[in-house]
């Protein structure tokens, strides 16, 4: 009884000494362990007297429903969810996991609760900054390249060719400086759940073509044959604005990566209740150690052929992010020295 006791002890001074909140359950739902981290975090005055319905300490429903899931799982399986949850103005991150007894049975629930409020403030800070720096670098910018315009086409007098090539390559380099700008006010919008604004029957067949038609005359200038191919297609309940991005920006690298030439082939299918666009060109590839970092913000693939690409390495992270945000899914196959495909999956608009 003594050994019993101490255990205990030591237990509590241990949970008691965290510095994260933590509750336990058993499988009626009732709190029967506690620290005194988490009543601060959940914002309770009141002594409370184990053990108590959880219902009068946590309000977050989904977290108790996550607990319950817990609970229904089958013997010999111990999977742990994290979620974050709102508790009054802070938020938390909620890690949930089965407390199993000595047969491995489960008895009841473990939760940890961790206060991310100061990470969400940085993080909201981080996009705040980021927009204005965006929008104050855009507006000069624009003026720039609009007085360059109307000295190229020589309204300020003539120009030699030595002189319009050096103002071409400094509208080139403005129009990379927009283009990365933009691409920052749009994760900061997907991150802050914003950028899918409009949601429309879809027709994605008419989108990929204009799509084609208007990087087609870019494609023959590097010997690239752009084919298309459409069977059984409904509507996709999708922003169009947003489609015409994803796709133009998917073609656009399946074309900068091709720098020899070939065939960049569209083929748009309906399966069932999906509608599934193949992207595949016959470019540098991608190695296959780099394929599962290709959608992180930033990375760039790295190939000697292709090193005078200009990009942010935003593209694909913002198709990725898109993509999800319309309940689909986006993977990429790739072979180096053969190509690569990307292949995207949305629900299409079924008619009962």
């Amino acid at each position: 009884l003594y050994d019993l006791h101490l255990e205990k002890s030591r237990l509590r001074t241990m949970i008691n000494c965290m510095a994260n909140g933590v509750m336990v359950t058993n499988r009626s739902m009732e709190v029967v362990l506690h620290n005194p981290v988490l009543m601060q975090l959940l914002d309770i005055k009141e002594e409370i007297e184990a053990p108590v319905a959880i219902s009068s300490i946590i309000s977050d429903q989904v977290l108790i429903e996550t607990l319950a899931s817990i609970l229904n799982q089958r013997e010999g399986k111990s999977e742990w969810v994290t979620q974050e949850i709102q508790a009054g103005a802070r938020a938390l991150r909620a890690i949930s996991a089965p407390a199993t007894g000595p047969q491995g049975d489960i008895m009841g629930t473990v939760t940890v609760l961790e206060d991310i409020t100061p990470f969400k403030q940085l993080d909201q800070m981080k996009t705040d900054f980021v927009n204005m720096v965006a929008h104050e670098l855009r507006s000069p910018l624009v003026s720039i390249r609009q007085l360059q315009s109307v000295i190229l086409e020589g309204l300020t007098g003539p120009l030699n060719e030595k002189q319009k090539d050096y103002i071409s390559r400094g509208m080139n380099k403005i129009d990379a400086l927009l283009d990365l700008i933009n691409d920052l006010l749009d994760i900061a919008k997907i991150e802050a759940g914003k950028y899918v604004q409009r949601r429309v029957p879809t027709d994605l067949a008419r989108l990929i073509q204009e799509a084609i038609t208007l990087l087609d005359p870019r494609a023959k200038k590097q010997g690239i044959t752009i084919t298309s191919e459409f069977h059984d297609l409904k509507p996709v309940q999708a922003d169009p604005k947003n489609m015409e991005e994803v796709l133009n920006n998917l073609l656009t690298n399946a074309i900068n990566y091709s720098p020899n030439g070939g065939t960049v082939a569209v083929r748009a299918a309906g399966l069932g209740e999906f509608m599934e666009i193949e992207i595949s060109d016959t470019g540098v590839g991608i190695p296959e150690e780099e394929l599962p970092k290709i959608f992180d913000k930033f990375y760039r693939v790295k190939h000697p052929e292709t090193r005078k690409v200009i990009g942010t390495g935003l593209g694909l992270a913002i198709v990725k992010s898109v993509i999800e945000a319309h309940n689909g899914t986006i993977e990429v196959e790739s072979t180096p020295g053969k190509g690569s495909t990307f292949r995207i999956r949305l629900p299409m608009i079924v008619e009962n």
